[in-house]
């Protein structure tokens, strides 16, 4: 409806104005500088259609950016995109008149054309960037996942002088986690070394190695962040020891694991 969608956007208004209230009672500088998290979910996964269709299997996107600056990391900016009409055969061609079908009123849920690409995350992105600086809001640290755009499409608007802030990319432990797993999964000489009779026996482990590996890294980047109250750049020195630590422990020696500046026995201990 309408009038949800008006109340909606009236809301994140609210939020961004709280955001920039929040920043000036921190003192920050430039308080219309954010930290943003964007990402895009489909309706239906992009990779579900690899090696059984030509086509993206996904026919509508909704793209989000979230704060950064708050526990509460609430939604600033918000891009829908549909592909799929109530009224007409999405095989319907797009007419020259720039409307997705000539006789669709305004309420026409399609947004966007057939052939457009639903993965287009640089373009949601841009829109969400361009909608938060109708708000004087502008990215200074962007979280995204390895493979999203959207951190070019920041850039983008920095360079072309839109934006003044020049953006920084980081990317999201979660994203960067099942990375790690998968590689530790599929990795042929992991597979070779572990301690089973069978092949099969020997992947299962594997598997199990897999997903307590990534659990550790996740656990020791929370308690390095607890244990020096978010100073990163000291994370980031100390955390560089631990990972010699965790390489060491696996093999049975824990000498290290008591050298380290992070409480790594506790994976020691759930064998």
């Amino acid at each position: 409806m309408k009038q949800i969608e008006q109340i909606n956007k009236q809301d994140m208004k609210r939020r961004r104005n709280d955001i920039v209230e929040i920043n000036k009672l921190r003192g920050k500088k430039n308080p219309h500088a954010i930290s943003v998290q964007m990402d895009g979910m489909y309706n239906n996964p992009l990779y579900s259609g690899v090696g059984r269709t030509p086509f993206q299997p996904a026919t509508q996107t909704i793209y989000t950016a979230a704060e950064n600056e708050t526990s509460k990391h609430n939604i600033l900016a918000l891009n829908i995109k549909n592909k799929l009409c109530s009224k007409h055969s999405s095989l319907d061609v797009d007419n020259d008149s720039g409307r997705l079908h000539e006789d669709c009123t305004d309420d026409c849920s399609a947004n966007i054309p057939m052939v457009k690409s639903i993965g287009d995350e640089y373009t949601w992105a841009r829109e969400c960037l361009l909608d938060l600086k109708e708000d004087q809001l502008e990215i200074e640290h962007l979280v995204t996942d390895a493979d999203s755009s959207a951190y070019k499409a920041a850039m983008d608007l920095h360079n072309e002088g839109i934006n003044t802030v020049e953006p920084e990319n980081f990317l999201d432990t979660r994203h960067l986690s099942d990375h790690v797993r998968k590689g530790a999964k599929s990795d042929k000489t992991l597979l070779k070394v572990m301690p089973a009779t069978t092949k099969l026996k020997r992947q299962k482990l594997l598997n199990n190695f897999s997903v307590d590996l990534t659990e550790r890294c996740n656990r020791e980047l929370l308690l390095a962040y607890k244990f020096y109250a978010g100073d990163f750049c000291k994370v980031k020195n100390k955390i560089s020891h631990t990972v010699d630590a965790i390489a060491y422990c696996y093999m049975g020696d824990h000498a290290r694991c008591r050298k380290t500046p992070l409480p790594v026995k506790d994976f020691r201990d759930r064998g």
